[in-house]
């Protein structure tokens, strides 16, 4: 699980290859676009929560290609379908989820 903010790493590649910079830098681009996607959508959420994002609806708010978000989503330290990340006490969060609603 990660934890608020969020911090998606990008590629790196030092080489002359022009396809693969240009493949580098779409995936930078997109990684940058799911950074500020994540954070700006967690900002607006109260603390102590605990959030779970899909690969494919992040692809869809952010009008990305899918295969390339989940790439990106995968590359957070998450798994294939999505990443989960809490804002805020992380004990706080699951007790605040696992009582009923009031």
């Amino acid at each position: 699980m990660k934890s608020y903010p969020v911090y998606v790493p990008g590629e790196s590649y030092r080489g002359r290859d022009p396809r693969k910079s240009a493949k580098r830098d779409n995936y930078n681009r997109v990684a940058a676009k799911v950074q500020r996607y994540l954070n700006d959508d967690l900002a607006t959420l109260p603390d102590d929560t605990i959030k779970v994002y899909f690969s494919y609806s992040v692809a869809a708010d952010i009008h990305e290609d899918p295969d390339l978000v989940q790439q990106v989503i995968f590359g957070i330290d998450a798994g294939s379908g999505g990443v989960t990340i809490c804002k805020g006490d992380y004990e706080r969060a699951v007790k605040k989820r696992s009582e009923p609603p009031s």
